[in-house]
């Protein structure tokens, strides 16, 4: 290859490679602008790629006029440094204008969102529009009469895929990571700066041949198929996108929604393209080709595309082996590429190859060969367009994945048959193939759906678990007896309600997100905390609906508002499957749901709250960090009244330590004054406060005996007293402080928690997290006003302080509350048999045989106490008296499944600890 050549070639790989950073920079701090909403981000989408298909149209046009392409290219990349770097700084201005518009024109919700697109079109066309620009001016600066378009188009165009993978691996596995985005953003114009350097020295040195003349043949070639091949194009590029957007979709259902899983996604697009163009202009480049040749690639587009869509259901089961081998994050890393790849690339490579055969087949050679690459290029990108709003707002949640998918293949099909009929030879030559081809695609509609089961079971996700109870069996079987409520794929996710085991759960993309069962206190206590924390709390923001159960309890208070923001519609659907649990709280008139992204709703809202609820999905999800950056948290402040209170979840399972820690010293950048309350093992509640305020156990008492809905779901969690409250308590606000002090900060910029988190995705975190909390811990009970904190020493409430202790796994705490109450009254059955049963999980059986025989020295004998002595002398070594225990417990409750099923095991020597 000569020199000049190679440089240029490294220019335009260059180009690539900052290209995509910025495609993937730009989309998550837009993201911050305006939402992560779909409709926000296929805005953006499209605007980007709106420029994109501009800059090549004008790029075209340019190219076959300038003297020098070459030196406009270099200027052009110049260009797109210099607006790269400047834009970071000026996304704070541009929220700014969108509030003042908003303000000025007094738009709704929704119509500031359509000025938000407005704006995200004018920021985005200036760079895009260059960028577009690029492929045409130097593929007109290395035009040669010698070598046909098709091969050295197809070249470039490879070569700039290539720095486009390349742009992908290093931004999303090895910049974004440690360094954020902008310093990303600042790599990538010193590539673009290279590029133009690299460019302009063989400019100016006219290292290159001036492009020949135009031939006859070539413009004979382009007049014959004028039409036909650009509208292939652009329809092969409407129907690329929808592809690109149900396959990123399906294999979210089976890989997890990581930031690292959707970047194998791309990835593998990408090497499918690069190595399709790649392999078609170093084998084919050089021959004549027609619309027929071009058919041909689209036929191989739909087979391999109807290939991988009858196939796709086996990779469940890949994916299990595979982790079966390892979970360290590398080897996770390397699966979901290679799964990625195994699905994508036979389709894309296909792909890959239909762009260098246009150009090959249209595009006229020599001095107009610049603008037969704009054209095709902004008619497959305009098309790219359609199929992004097509298959991201229509197709997928009308017609569903799999059947978006269909469409696809059908359509792709379709198109081969166009392109074999306009083909050479006789009317019976070129309609056979084509009639074969239209059959194919009917066939595509009668291909079976997936196995919903399958496809809601995130392999990836659990693959720990399915590894543990599946001995080798496929995972069809391991999950054959759950049942499929309800399924939909919606705009941003795959949403299922699932039935297993006597237990309902809230699926999203696979992910359990609530159940009816194990998280069902922390729903509840989610809204239930802040708003009796709260003295005299009105109106109520909750981010995330879920399961709606939060929203039920929140509900229960004589409130005034409760507005409820979720982004994906179909959450909304799904919840009516948890009535039952939530009262069909959407039926309240005071409950308003909203759709939408929950920093940009509290951005473009001028309404204040008393108390706001955030209870997002785990942050190891792509754009879920984003929600607990500092930035949100200030900006969730900024809308709470006087004296208000905001509530975090968080998960300490699959969340390493060091970024639980993150979490609460994010969060008390915005809210110094935090406490931290666990309602269910495992599930941490922040609460935070601007102004340290001690609880008042009086109201607490007074709301409790007021408010009988509120009485009945603490009744529910088996709390029969205000104080039960008190137990969930871990640590105030001077011991978050102290756990959270030298924490590295969540910030927009960073991000450290999105890349960060899905490293901890297969370790069980949750009890080292919290045995961390707990070495924190100073204080047994909140700070409460000195004329409540009298109440809690009467027995009656120090004993449901004890069962909330048990209520959140802290026996330890539990048994010392029930000694209490115990001390204050020696004959209180139901703490004799509450320490019993925290001293058992203790691991102290003489204890709790002690307790449980002091429950039953005044008749008539509990049951329960009866129970616990049996268990607790079994471990002493008593067998004799512990199965006179364990038969009177059971003769006094003969329908008690654990009595009886202890006393079977017991009988049979199969009894253990």
């Amino acid at each position: 290859m000569p020199v000049p050549l190679l440089v240029v070639s490294t220019a335009l790989f260059l180009s690539g490679a900052a290209g995509l950073v910025y495609q993937v920079v730009w989309l998550r701090m837009l993201g911050l602008v305006f939402g992560h909403a779909v409709d926000a981000l296929t805005a953006v989408l499209v605007a980007f790629m709106s420029g994109l298909a501009l800059g090549s149209a004008l790029g075209g046009r340019l190219s076959s006029r300038a003297r020098a392409p070459l030196a406009i290219y270099a200027w052009l990349e110049a260009g797109i440094a210099v607006y790269a770097l400047c834009l970071p700084p000026g996304l704070p201005g541009l929220t700014r204008v969108s509030l003042t518009l908003r303000d000025a024109l007094g738009l709704s919700y929704e119509g500031w969102s359509l000025v938000q697109v407005v704006l995200a079109f004018l920021v985005l066309l200036p760079p895009t529009v260059l960028m577009g620009a690029t492929l045409p001016l130097v593929s007109q600066a290395l035009a040669s009469g010698g070598e046909a378009p098709g091969r050295r188009v197809g070249a470039l165009y490879a070569v700039n895929t290539w720095g486009a993978v390349t742009g992908t691996l290093a931004a999303g596995y090895f910049l974004l990571p440690p360094l954020g985005n902008r310093v990303t953003v600042w790599i990538a114009a010193g590539a673009n700066l290279t590029a133009a350097a690299l460019a302009l020295t063989v400019a100016r040195r006219g290292a290159l041949a001036p492009p020949s003349v135009l031939s006859a043949r070539g413009e004979e070639a382009s007049s014959r198929v004028a039409w036909l091949i650009p509208a292939a194009m652009a329809v092969s590029g409407a129907v690329a996108m929808v592809f690109e957007i149900a396959w990123t979709r399906a294999l979210s259902l089976l890989l997890g929604s990581s930031t690292y899983a959707f970047t194998a996604m791309l990835l593998a697009v990408l090497i499918g393209l690069a190595m399709g163009s790649a392999v078609y202009a170093w084998r084919w480049g050089n021959r004549p080709v027609g619309p027929a040749t071009l058919g041909v690639i689209q036929g191989g587009v739909g087979l391999s595309a109807a290939v991988v869509l009858v196939s796709f259901d086996r990779l469940p089961d890949l994916i299990l082996a595979a982790l079966r081998v390892s979970t360290v994050p590398s080897w996770v890393d390397l699966v979901e590429i290679l799964v990625s790849v195994a699905a994508l690339t036979m389709v894309t490579l296909w792909m890959g190859a239909a762009f260098p055969c246009a150009i090959a087949a249209w595009a006229p050679a020599g001095t107009r060969v610049g603008r037969g690459v704009g054209r095709l290029y902004a008619a497959n990108t305009a098309g790219a367009i359609v199929g992004v709003l097509l298959g991201g707002l229509v197709l997928v949640p009308t017609w569903g994945i799999h059947g978006s998918l269909k469409m696809a293949v059908a359509a792709t099909l379709m198109l081969c048959g166009a392109l074999l009929v306009a083909g050479p030879g006789s009317i019976m030559r070129r309609s056979l193939p084509a009639a074969a081809a239209l059959a194919l695609a009917l066939s595509v509609t009668f291909l079976p759906d997936w196995d919903r089961r399958l496809m809601s079971s995130a392999p990836a996700v659990y693959a720990p678990s399915y590894l543990r109870a599946g001995a080798g069996r496929p995972l069809r079987e391991i999950v054959r007896d759950q049942e499929i409520l309800f399924y939909r794929d919606g705009r941003s996710g795959t949403v299922a309600v699932t039935r297993e085991r006597g237990q309902v759960f809230l699926r999203i993309n696979g992910k359990i997100d609530a159940g009816t069962v194990v998280d069902m206190p922390t729903q509840i206590m989610a809204a239930h905390l802040p708003l009796l924390a709260h003295p005299a709390p009105r109106a109520v923001f909750i981010l995330g609906m879920g399961s709606g159960m939060t929203a039920g309890a929140a509900a229960r208070h004589p409130v005034e508002r409760v507005d409820v923001l979720e982004i994906e519609p179909a959450v909304i659907e799904a919840s009516r499957f948890f009535r039952d649990f939530h009262g069909d709280v959407l039926r309240d008139p005071r409950v308003r749901a909203t759709i939408g992204d929950g920093r940009n709703f509290l951005q473009a809202s001028s309404a204040a709250y008393d108390v706001i609820i955030s209870e997002p999905s785990n942050p190891w999800m792509s754009g879920l960090a984003a929600l607990f950056s500092r930035e949100f948290f200030l900006l969730a402040r900024a809308r709470l009244r006087p004296g208000g209170v905001m509530l975090q979840w968080v998960q300490s399972y699959n969340l390493a330590p060091e970024h639980l820690k993150m979490v609460v010293a994010t969060f008390r950048e915005a809210f110094p004054a935090t406490s931290i309350w666990e309602p269910t093992p495992g599930d941490f509640l922040l609460l935070g406060r601007v102004d340290r305020v001690p609880l008042d156990a009086r109201r607490l008492r007074e709301r409790w005996e007021t408010e009988p809905r509120v009485r009945a779901d603490f009744e529910r969690l088996g709390m029969g007293g205000w104080a039960g409250l008190l137990g969930l308590f871990v640590l105030g606000e001077e011991d978050a402080a102290r756990l959270a002090a030298g924490a590295r900060l969540n910030t927009d910029d960073r991000l450290p928690l999105e890349f960060g988190a899905p490293r901890a995705l297969y370790l069980e975190t949750s009890l080292p997290n919290r045995a961390m909390v707990a070495s924190f811990r100073s204080a047994d009970l909140p700070a409460l006003t000195p004329e409540s904190a009298p109440l809690i020493d009467q027995r009656g409430n120090r004993y449901w302080v004890g069962v909330g202790c048990l209520r959140r796994g802290d026996p330890a705490a539990a048994l010392a509350h029930f000694e209490r109450v115990l001390q204050l009254d020696p004959t209180h059955t139901p703490a004799a048999i509450a320490a019993a049963m925290a001293a058992l999980q203790l691991g102290r059986p003489a204890p709790a045989l002690d307790f449980a025989q002091r429950a039953l020295a005044r008749p008539p004998a509990p049951p329960a106490a009866l129970f616990l002595a049996g268990v607790s002398a079994w471990w002493l070594g008593r067998g004799e008296e512990a199965g006179s225990y364990l038969e009177r417990a059971s003769a006094l409750e003969p329908g008690n499944a654990e009595f009886r099923e202890t006393l079977r095991r017991f009988r049979s020597g199969t009894l253990s600890r």
